[in-house]
């Protein structure tokens, strides 16, 4: 599927002014290959369509030049006609006004302004703007986008580089300023720029589209999420957009960086950036540039232009946006005819549907993770798409492809920005960001990065790590206690760790010094002094010493916990005491640890090979709970 959008404006185009000039350029844009467009329909300070939110709080329904009209309605019959999907485009976002000193707006709302460090209305590019961190004016916003959402049959919306945004030298309002202090225990700092400064008032941005996303979809699960930043880095800087951030927690279906460039060689640059290191593999259907046609007296060149389209293809892109709609007319129709004539010459029908299946609504809107306490109650609802169980004060979360951490409250304790996340143990926390490991104690606060290849979590001061192919173990100062010398390395339990050499594994102590040769085919950890080990191909269980404690004669065995351990007999799973007497019959497929005197075990399932991968998952059967016949 490509995405082939064109951005419909007020300004410099006369199309929404009449239904006839809409169905005209609908017919158009068919006939040239496109398959969607984005209309303007929030323009300076004025909606396109009749609003209730707008007569509410302003007394204005609807801009007064399409009083008698409804030219969103009226874009929605004459681009279904003709087969185009509609996402309306939220233009201004949250600026008020363009060269008003805030327009009708803030004269009304005076509270809503943002403001500078001296105190003055936040102007940026002729454009003065409300404080997109209030949440009043979050809250407004998002009604005018909901009342759009639930009234027309349209493909999705649109947010750009004013939504959600707020220039950086904005947010030194009383209110702002008191939640950052209430938060660091210091005002905000004078640099705009700051880092900290910078990306908290991002963060507040980035949730604002967290609940716009869900309650979108709330609403209607199909619409996408579709968002026109300014290009990553400059975004931040500039309008505390964090584009990354929320293709990572998957909070935009498309996504289409304004890369308004104008010659060929400095688009393909940063289309070379984005693949290289803001899109993931995962990510990257997500991404369709904007590319500019048209601005005062520039027009892109055809030769440019269908440079640009072959170039995205190569790199993977399906698709693209057009700034803007009478580009294409000038010169006698000069660009369309070149698409027509080249990659938009057979019809590419557009599938929202495809690209919903790609992100995490499915997840967003069935059941939703909670917490209870010990007598059931419900004790935090977190809105996370994978929640895990508490550990010394903090859980594991997960939203989109990115993991952090939440403390009982629900808060989140670091942002969401870790590839991978372990539970926490001895008050630490294994992480991974790109290809460093590190190490996050329950305050939030990220001790420590390593360029390794691999790393596990710390147990008993320890915690193993690999460079160049073999493994060592650092202590909690980051010193290396143990050399590098091990194909494989685990935790240590009970003041071992199991380690592997040549295809054997074998047993160290804290020290490093080796307690029993490697020798074993595999081998598991120690639990209650005993170690489940495998020699020709059967599994026993041996004491600290490397005595045989109980027989080979497993297919498969795992470690003692509560007193009883799960075996394989005969392709099933029972359970095991001390003395290897067999008091739980093996008569299940999938069979868990004891933890709080209960087991999972599964009846009916198995292991399959799934995925392109060849990844194994156990599916099927049924789940429940056993007893520990030892309580």
């Amino acid at each position: 599927m490509e995405t082939r959008g064109v951005w419909i404006t007020t300004t410099d185009s006369k199309v929404l002014n009449s239904r006839q000039n809409i169905a005209a350029a609908m017919d158009f844009l068919a006939q040239t290959g496109f398959n969607v467009v984005f209309p303007v329909i929030w323009n300076n300070a004025f909606t396109l369509y009749p609003s209730k939110v707008m007569q509410d709080n302003f007394g204005v329904e609807i801009d007064p030049r399409y009083s008698d009209r409804d030219p969103l309605a009226e874009m929605v019959i004459e681009a279904r006609r003709v087969g185009l999907a509609v996402i309306p485009w939220f233009e201004y976002g949250f600026a008020s006004s363009y060269n008003q000193n805030g327009g009708h707006i803030l004269a009304k709302k005076p509270d809503w302004a943002a403001r500078d460090s001296s105190g003055n209305l936040v102007k940026k590019n002729s454009f003065e703007w409300m404080n997109a961190l209030d949440s009043e004016v979050q809250e407004f916003l998002l009604n005018l986008v909901l009342e759009v959402v639930k009234n027309y049959d349209i493909s999705g919306i649109q947010g750009d580089d004013r939504m959600p945004a707020l220039p950086s030298v904005a947010g030194y309002d009383r209110r702002t300023s008191d939640r950052y202090f209430q938060q660091f225990f210091q005002n905000p700092p004078q640099n705009p720029k700051d880092p900290q400064w910078l990306q908290w008032r991002a963060d507040i941005l980035t949730d604002f589209l967290t609940r716009l996303y869900q309650e979108v979809i709330n609403i209607k699960p199909e619409l996408l999420i579709s968002l026109a930043p300014s290009p990553h880095g400059w975004a931040l800087q500039e309008y505390l957009q964090d584009p990354k951030a929320w293709s990572d927690r998957g909070l935009v279906d498309m996504i289409h960086p304004q890369l308004y460039r104008r010659d060929f060689f400095s688009y393909k640059q940063l289309v070379d950036s984005l693949v290289a290191q803001q899109f993931t593999a995962e990510q990257l259907p997500t991404l369709m540039p904007g590319i500019l046609l048209k601005v005062g007296g520039y027009r892109i060149s055809a030769d440019y232009l269908l440079q640009a389209i072959a170039y995205n293809r190569f790199c993977g892109i399906q698709g693209e946006v057009f700034f803007f709609y009478e580009g294409l007319r000038e010169d006698n129709d000069a660009l369309a005819k070149a698409l027509r004539s080249g990659p938009y010459a057979q019809p590419a029908p557009f599938n929202p549907s495809q690209l919903k299946q790609l992100g995490f609504t499915s997840r967003r809107i069935g059941g939703k993770y909670s917490y209870i306490d010990t007598t059931g109650k419900s004790v935090s609802q977190p809105q996370f798409d994978w929640v895990d169980s508490f550990n010394s004060g903090l859980a594991r979360v997960k939203m989109g492809y990115k993991w952090s951490y939440i403390d009982k409250t629900g808060k989140l304790v670091s942002r969401f920005q870790f590839d991978s996340a372990k539970p926490v143990q001895e008050e630490l926390a294994l992480i991974k960001i790109d290809n460093k490991y590190g190490y996050l104690d329950t305050k939030g606060n990220l001790l420590i990065l390593l360029r390794v290849d691999d790393a596990e979590s710390f147990s008993e001061g320890y915690a193993p790590v690999k460079i160049d192919g073999k493994w060592g173990y650092i202590d909690k100062t980051w010193n290396l206690k143990i050399p590098y010398q091990f194909d494989s390395a685990d935790s240590f339990s009970g003041g071992m760790a199991r380690i592997g050499v040549g295809g054997k594994y074998g047993y160290i102590d804290t020290t490093g010094k080796l307690v029993m040769l490697p020798q074993f085919e595999d081998a598991k950890a120690f639990s209650e002094e005993l170690a489940a080990v495998k020699i020709a191909g059967k599994w026993e269980y041996i004491d600290k010493t490397g005595q045989v404690v109980i027989l080979p004669q497993f297919e498969d065995a795992e470690s003692f916990l509560e007193g009883l351990a799960a075996v394989k007999i005969a392709g099933k799973w029972g359970y095991i005491n001390k003395t290897g007497k067999l008091v739980i019959p093996t008569e299940f497929d999938n069979a868990q640890p004891f933890s709080q005197g209960l087991a999972l075990v599964n009846i009916g399932g198995s292991w399959r090979s799934s995925g392109e991968n060849g990844e194994w998952s156990f599916s099927g059967g049924k789940w429940g709970y056993i007893r520990n016949v030892l309580s």
